[in-house]
């Protein structure tokens, strides 16, 4: 599968090639960023996931990444917010594995792990904090990772920005998605079997199906920890090491690769020649009836509707022919009138010219100063929609391949 995601990689490349210039610029960079971040993440082992734990303030992050650390690697506390900045627990074996990635994540505060070798675990900063920056750090972080464990409480299970700012929206990233019901220490068995069933449907409601919940109590009032062997036991077991980096990566790459292949669609291109012969037609008739404004006019609406259809930076680009085509269009005429190099359109049409214009001449010369630039961008727009085409149905070929 590693190589087959190598693979994907030298279409969407291909795909990006064809595609500036033409496709809207911040669709082909959100394709460039989703494969970066698969090549990112194709940099290090397959066998590391790498897991973020987000969540709302006072939730109980940093206090089960202490208790999965088995010392206090994070600030805890009622301040709000106390997690201002990422910290990835690393583990030893994979330190020197991880360095690139982790420095692109842009998260230089780590610690080592003598835990499971294959777990790396980023405690965000909280989603709901009153620090903007925060904010847009999580969403920064959020699609470039393995897993999200998404780590709640008793009060805040229910919160708008965990369901509608962040759960809802990246549904389609559930097999991804592990949720943590934290601090159950401060309720009854009785109620926490209530909460739990209470949390389950409000992420079926966001349209998780079937959603995992760890119970976990990370730092009881007495005791020890609760809940810390479970949620290893569900990274390791539930979502499988090596289909989550394979099917992120896949998702992250389907999701835009489809967007470009609607937006990019050049059906109305197929009808290019026809339709041009004809307004030419019109256009050089119009001329000869001396009406060439009027025939330079309907040249350039055309156009212009031809690119409103299109989209993208091909709809700038023929907005900016369309403009053009208008004084195009007169200088043709005005080259095509028989006689001396100074004669305009203008005396001919006011009967000063006796002999008649070159119609053949003239149609060929619009063909060419104006039809040509048309046809170099409606080629140029094919060629992206078939690479598009072509990594599209690459990830859907190997999303359907079972994985192993």
């Amino acid at each position: 599968m590693h190589d087959s995601l190598v693979g994907l990689l030298d279409k969407a490349d291909a795909a990006l090639a064809h595609s500036a210039g033409v496709l809207d610029p911040e669709v082909v960079e959100s394709l460039a960023l989703r494969a970066g971040n698969t090549r990112a993440r194709l940099s290090y082992p397959e066998w590391i996931v790498v897991a973020a734990l987000a969540g709302g303030t006072g939730s109980g992050k940093s206090s089960l990444l202490n208790a999965f650390a088995g010392e206090d690697v994070a600030l805890t506390g009622a301040i709000r917010p106390m997690t201002s900045t990422p910290l990835a627990l690393v583990p030893e074996r994979a330190e020197t594995m991880l360095g690139g990635f982790l420095d692109e994540l842009g998260i230089p505060d780590r610690v080592l792990h003598r835990g499971p070798e294959w777990l790396c675990l980023i405690d965000l900063p909280d989603n709901d904090s009153v620090e903007v920056s925060h904010r847009h750090t999580v969403d920064a972080i959020l699609p470039l990772v393995d897993v999200v464990a998404w780590v709640t409480d008793p009060e805040k299970y229910r919160d708008a920005s965990l369901h509608h700012g962040y759960v809802e929206r990246l549904a389609r990233y559930q097999e991804q998605f592990l949720f943590v019901l934290n601090q159950t220490d401060r309720l009854s068995q009785g109620d926490v079997d209530g909460v739990a069933a209470d949390f389950r449907e409000a992420l079926e409601q966001d349209g998780i199906s079937a959603p995992e919940i760890v119970l976990m109590a990370a730092d009881p009032v007495a005791g020890p920890p609760v809940g810390i062997e479970a949620f290893v036991d569900s990274l390791d077991a539930a979502l499988d090491r090596r289909r989550v980096v394979q099917r992120k990566a896949l998702a992250d790459l389907a999701g835009v690769a489809s967007e470009m292949v609607r937006s990019s669609s050049d059906a109305r291109a197929a009808d290019f020649e026809s339709e041009w012969a004809a307004q030419v037609s019109s256009a050089v008739a119009l001329a000869l009836e001396g009406k060439a404004a009027g025939g330079a006019h309907d040249l350039a609406e055309y156009i212009s509707r031809l690119a409103a259809e299109m989209g993208g930076e091909t709809e700038n680009r023929l907005l900016d022919l369309a403009v053009a085509s208008h004084n195009t269009f007169l200088r043709c005429v005005e080259s095509g009138v028989p006689g001396p190099p100074r004669t305009s359109w203008l005396r001919w049409r006011r009967g000063r010219e006796a002999r008649p214009m070159d119609v053949s001449s003239l149609t060929s010369a619009v063909d060419i100063e104006i039809g040509d630039a048309v046809r170099e961008l409606l080629v140029r727009r094919g060629r992206a929609h078939a690479a598009i085409t072509d990594l599209a149905l690459a990830l859907e070929g190997l999303r359907e391949r079972p994985v192993n």
